[in-house]
Formats: C-alpha cells, sequence, structure tokens
C-alpha cells in the first residue's frame, strides 16, 4: 500500500476511528468514577546527629534503615490507632503507611494514603509524632555528643488525589483508542475484497484499465437520449 491509500483507509473510517476513541475515553471516565479515591499526605523527618564527623556519618545512613523498619512496628500503629479513635486493626493501618528513607539527605518520607484527606494528614502527623516521642525516648540515656536526633520537618497538609488519575486516565485511553481505531479500519480494509476502484482493479488483475463504464442512475436510464427520440420519427416518415 502506498501513503495515499493509507489516507483513503483513514479518509474512509474516520468515523470508526474517532467512535472508538470516544467510546474508550468515556469508558474510562466512567471507570474513574466508580473508584473509591485515594488521598496521600507525605511528611518528612529529618534526622540529624550532635555533630558531624565520617563515623558517625556511616551510622545514620545505617541509621535510617533501622528507622525505616521501626516506623512499621505494631507499636506505632496501635499508638496511634489509639489517639485517632480510628478502631481499625493494626494490618489495616499499617498498610495505609509507607517509609523510604533519603540517605543523602537524612530524611525519612513517610506517606500515608486513605479515603479521606484529612485523615490522611492525621495519621501522617501522629504516626511521625509517635515515632519521634519514641526516638527522644530511647536517646535520653546518650552522652549528648553522641545523640542523633529526630524531628519533623514539616506538618503535613490534607491528602492530594492520588488515585485515579481520572486525567491522565482519559487521555491515555482516548490515544489507545485511537490506535484501535485505526487498526481496526486497516483490519475490515484488507478482510474487504471488492473491487471498487481502477487501482483495485489493476492490483487484482495485474493488467492496466483501459476504459471505465460509468454508473447511469435510473432516472438518467429512464430518460430518452436525442438520437433515441429521432428514430421512431425517421421510421414512420419512411412509411
Amino acid at each position: 500500500m502506498q501513503l495515499r491509500d493509507y489516507w483513503a483507509v483513514v479518509s474512509k473510517r474516520w468515523w470508526l476511528i474517532l467512535l472508538v476513541a470516544f467510546t474508550a475515553t468515556a469508558g474510562s471516565y466512567g471507570f474513574s468514577k466508580l473508584q473509591e479515591p485515594v488521598y496521600r499526605s507525605t511528611i518528612k523527618l529529618t534526622v540529624t546527629p550532635s555533630r558531624y564527623d565520617y563515623g558517625l556519618t556511616m551510622v545514620i545512613e545505617s541509621m535510617l534503615r533501622q528507622y525505616s523498619e521501626r516506623l512499621r512496628t505494631n507499636r506505632i500503629a496501635e499508638a496511634v490507632n489509639d489517639r485517632l479513635h480510628l478502631d481499625l486493626s493494626t494490618e489495616k493501618l499499617k498498610s495505609k503507611v509507607k517509609v523510604s528513607p533519603v540517605s543523602e539527605d537524612y530524611i525519612l518520607m513517610v506517606t500515608v494514603d486513605d479515603s479521606d484527606p484529612n485523615r490522611a494528614r492525621d495519621i501522617a502527623y501522629a504516626w511521625t509524632d509517635e515515632f519521634v516521642k519514641q526516638q527522644q525516648i530511647l536517646m535520653a540515656p546518650v552522652n549528648p555528643q553522641d545523640r542523633i536526633e529526630v524531628s519533623i520537618l514539616d506538618r503535613p497538609t490534607p491528602g492530594e488525589l492520588y488515585y485515579p488519575k481520572t486525567r491522565q486516565f482519559a487521555v491515555a485511553a482516548a490515544a489507545l483508542g485511537l490506535v484501535i481505531g485505526l487498526l481496526l479500519s486497516f483490519l475490515l480494509e484488507y478482510l474487504d475484497d471488492t473491487l471498487k476502484t481502477a487501482d483495485d482493479v489493476e492490483r487484482f488483475a495485474g493488467l492496466p484499465v483501459l476504459g471505465a463504464i460509468p454508473v447511469v442512475s435510473a432516472q438518467t436510464a429512464a430518460t430518452p437520449s436525442p438520437m433515441s427520440a429521432a428514430r421512431p420519427l425517421t421510421a414512420n416518415r419512411g412509411g
């Protein structure tokens, strides 16, 4: 197929391509509206040594991994559950919380996902606050010069919508619909073996087309030509 053949298929079945794209977009929008929204609130914990030296820096990098595990303990989950009166199981509450250490910045990123944006914020703050209190208790007997302080960098804001991403889903569905519509159009064209143009005939027969019979409408066929109208007249005169 040449470029003009592809364009001919698109021009012929453009409505099908747009229909598939529109259906995919509408389906994606409907799917997004049926999903339970998930809001995400993020809070940062800073890990700060009392003094900076190579040995203590190496200790902090190791401690960040340990802190990540301690932030996921049942003890903190139970304390937050009681503090906020959530009435959730420990495992259910823990599943809402994710912890990511950022070693180069000595930061712990704590994210909380929940169907309520304000509750996501409250859990994030209570969770990190409980951890800071536990850390202060652990560091109390340690020499002040060797302490590692953990503090909340900033209070969290109400969670932002994390899922579903309605706009992104719609754009992706529209693009996918266009691709499927194009493929379907070319498939239908491939399955259509009727000969419609002189080019189709030449490709099928392998011979050049010398002429074509024009399509005559019923109205044109019923109207006599000047020559056919003159023939009866001539015959009558000859009689």
